[in-house]
């Protein structure tokens, strides 16, 4: 995964002060701060780099408040990246929507210059652990005082690194002109620029074990160089490889990724034949041409590549195959970092009726000959619900989602409810 710095890089850190305020006497709901001091306004002097694809789709699926996204390190082959431009104080919020962002890119001594524009957009920050202190804050009935510490703009202004770059290191640098006339330059920022061979010299996983926690967070600082050497470890594994989820999380971040499935185009003649015959369907999938590739297979490893055929993971029929495809779900998230799939997840907690009527068959003793649609249902809302609550304390991605599908109007009445409820319903507890 492309490295990053930590997700509250330059953003006041004020979760410990926090938590000293959490009140849950019955005049909580009374609690009144000291008044609050003016806090100057101030630019950051560091220089943040976005990927592009947390502006363009998780950002415009999010609310104004924001956790703290992921400050690369490294751009690979057709990667494409935005500036960030960190302001705290009182009017950090208006400052930086009235500045104009002017950014410079050096490669080489050829500097690519990008002209002083408004911003693409403005987010406020949670501090480290903010979804937390919010919860336990509002649990005794306290507003958190303290949302948001530090606002972040993503320059309109995107770079891509062109897929025939040899790699080196690029300088980024950054003027702020702010609405009242003054300007401020920015430290100069360093950013390696990779290619797919010397990105993939040090993959962070050797094995399932290590490959898991991978693919879950991926979507935050996505590395597609390192898709291929994930493609051998599954393919190498006689359960995983058989996973839909596995498949679909590779087949989007593949989709995401030209650079990356060209990459894997050009080196399968190269590869082991478990990893030919795990990839080449996966590529069809996505939609690459891969007829050039069969050339050479016998007749039983030709039926095993056709036969790949994943089902659509939105498709929410309540048969059996129900939880696999919320796991299929949960993986089309991990590879995209879209809001799509945990709504459709989210939309799941609609079924609390056929959950509270599976209970009920279960006091009583009932054993039901077979997976009706509402017992199908009734299950899949408690693992729908736990893993929305599971992930969305360690994944600030899935909290923002889950922020702002509540506030949304297009979500549904009931949803909303279990949404509120996510992180203290008993039913979403794993026993």
């Amino acid at each position: 995964m492309a490295k990053s710095t930590r997700r509250g890089a330059h953003i006041v850190i004020l979760s410990s002060i926090l938590l000293g305020t959490v009140v849950v006497a019955e005049a909580a709901q009374d609690q009144v701060y000291p008044e609050k001091k003016p806090v100057a306004t101030k630019i950051f002097p560091d220089l943040f780099v976005l990927d592009n694809q947390v502006v363009e789709e998780q950002w415009r699926a999010s609310l104004s408040l924001i956790n703290a996204p992921s400050d690369l390190k490294k751009v690979e082959s057709g990667q494409c990246v935005r500036f960030g431009v960190i302001a705290s104080g009182d009017d950090k919020d208006q400052l930086l929507h009235s500045a104009k962002l002017r950014f410079e890119f050096s490669l080489a001594d050829a500097p690519q210059t990008f002209a002083a524009e408004p911003p693409e957009a403005v987010k406020q920050v949670k501090p480290e652990g903010g979804d937390f202190v919010t919860e336990a804050l509002a649990a005794g009935g306290v507003k958190n005082p303290l949302s948001s510490t530090a606002s972040i703009a993503a320059s309109r202004a995107k770079w891509c690194m062109p897929g025939d770059t040899e790699g080196g290191t690029a300088t980024i640098r950054a003027t702020v002109e702010t609405s009242d006339g003054k300007s401020f330059s920015l430290n100069p920022r360093k950013i390696d620029l990779k290619t797919f061979d010397s990105s993939r010299k040090n993959v962070p996983f050797k094995d399932m074990s290590t490959f898991g926690p991978w693919l879950q967070h991926y979507h935050s600082a996505p590395d597609p160089a390192e898709l291929r050497p994930g493609l051998r470890i599954v393919a190498s594994d006689n359960k995983a490889r058989f996973m839909p989820n596995i498949m679909v999380f590779f087949v989007e971040a593949l989709k995401g990724s030209p650079a990356a499935a060209n990459d894997l185009l050009r080196a399968l003649p190269n590869e082991d034949r478990p990893v030919q015959i795990y990839s080449i369907p996966l590529l069809s999938e996505a939609g690459y041409a891969t007829g050039p590739l069969l050339t050479g297979f016998k007749e039983d490893e030709r039926t095993v590549i056709n036969s790949v055929h994943l089902p659509d993971p939105f498709d929410l029929r309540p048969d059996r195959t129900l939880p696999s495809r919320m796991d299929m779900l949960w993986a089309y998230f991990f590879a995209t970092g879209r809001i799509e799939p945990v709504k459709a997840v989210a939309s799941m907690l609609a079924w609390r009726g056929d959950y509270e009527n599976f209970v009920e068959i279960q006091k009583s003793g009932q054993k039901p000959t077979e997976a009706t649609e509402s017992i199908m249902r009734g299950v899949v809302y408690t693992a729908a619900g736990w893993s929305l609550n599971a992930l969305s304390r360690n994944d600030g991605v899935v909290a923002d989602y889950i922020d702002a599908l509540r506030s949304s109007p297009d979500t549904a009445a009931d949803v909303k409810e279990e949404l509120a409820h996510v992180h203290t319903n008993p039913a979403f507890t794993k026993k």
